[in-house]
């Protein structure tokens, strides 16, 4: 290696270099500047000195993953066998018939069974016929309201269930309505088929009445199910003999109307056939007696409520 002049080397030693620059980097502190590479000497290449790597460090191998587990499809649940707990001999009867609508004019063993179950329930009462006669769509009307179901006169899978498990009658509940008006309210329960006289919360008497189904217009001809409304009503008039453009004089003695087409009155049909028809919206009363009755002791304003119970539906 070459000498200077007074023999000092012509390199500075590691050593030297490491404190000339702790010197300067005090100087810096004292200047209250930062230090740059321009106050650092640079090294010569054979000082061997080595400056830091700059390559980047191993890293770790990545974990396998593991292999997702695909979960087994959940089986679809059976579906409920709608005749589950009856005999043998229904099952043999009524399946055939769950898919089939029976109605006005129905004809077939399903129409005949029909009419013998609702005989054996007692709201069919007559011979069984080869179709479904007006008194037999009357019956289903009546039979679905009192098992809670939609009363449309025509037999589908709700109203089949109900009569091949032997449905009960939805019990008989007052609404709170009834219970809670003051003065008189009518309380008319469609699906058991009363009317009950409530004052003040009290029920003071109740009547056997029949309601709207299967009738037909006197002058058209033309059949349909008669709906009584359900809802809150008031009675506006009192008439022994209100006029009736499609039904004449004396159709509706001593009429509490509580809209213009639903009336509480005395039916001589009702009297005379019972349930083997039906009104064409009103509530009737098959006894004079008891029209009159009501007819005296309603006052105009008294409220009216008509409901009926629904369950849930089956099918």
């Amino acid at each position: 290696m070459g000498r200077s002049p007074g023999g000092r080397s012509t390199s500075l030693s590691v050593r030297g270099v490491a404190v000339l620059a702790a010197l300067i980097m005090l100087a810096g502190c004292a200047r209250n500047s930062p230090v740059t590479a321009a106050d650092l000497p640079s090294l010569p290449a054979s000082s061997g000195a080595t400056t830091p790597s700059t390559a980047p460090l191993p890293t770790e191998p990545s974990p396998t993953p593991t292999p997702s587990v695909t979960p087994s499809p959940t089986p679809p649940p059976k579906p409920v066998d709608p005749l589950a707990g009856v005999s043998a001999k229904t099952r043999k009867a009524f399946k055939p018939c769950l898919t089939k609508a029976v109605g006005p004019h129905s004809g077939g063993a399903c129409a005949r069974l029909v009419q013998k179950t609702l005989k054996s329930v007692h709201y069919y009462n007559w011979g069984i016929a080869s179709r479904i006669n007006t008194a037999g769509v009357n019956a289903i009307l009546n039979y679905q309201r009192s098992r809670g179901l939609a009363a449309t006169g025509v037999v589908r899978k709700a109203t089949w269930i109900a009569l091949a498990t032997k449905a009960r009658v939805i019990p008989q509940v007052l609404p709170k309505k009834c219970t809670t008006t003051k003065g008189v309210i009518l309380c008319v329960d469609q699906a058991h088929r009363k009317l009950f006289w409530i004052r003040n919360g009290k029920v003071v008497k109740t009547f056997k009445i029949r309601v709207g189904g299967w009738n037909y217009y006197v002058k058209s001809k033309k059949w349909k199910v008669f709906a009584t409304a359900n809802g809150t009503w008031k009675v506006y008039d009192k008439q022994v003999d209100p006029p009736s453009e499609q039904y004449g004089s004396g159709a509706m003695p001593y009429a509490t109307i509580f809209y213009p087409d639903m009336y509480v009155h005395y039916s001589p049909g009702f009297h005379a056939v019972g349930y083997a028809t039906s009104s064409h919206g009103c509530v009737n009363i098959g006894k004079l007696s008891e029209a009159m009755w009501i007819f005296k002791h309603t006052p105009i304003g008294a409220k009216v409520y008509i409901y009926s119970q629904k369950v849930k539906k089956t099918a």
